[in-house]
């Protein structure tokens, strides 16, 4: 995902890859969207 994410911004490109329900399978829950992890983990960056 960060690869991803610096690709879009430093070279303008989109990583299109598919979305696999691998977090889903394993956990046995659906996986966080992004704003859901920073609420989770916003202490750890102050």
């Amino acid at each position: 995902y960060v690869d991803a994410f610096f690709s879009f911004f430093v070279d303008g490109t989109l990583d299109e890859s598919k979305v696999l329900p691998t977090v889903a399978e394993i956990t046995g829950r659906e996986p966080r969207t992004f704003d859901q992890w920073v609420a989770a983990h916003a202490d750890a960056f102050r």
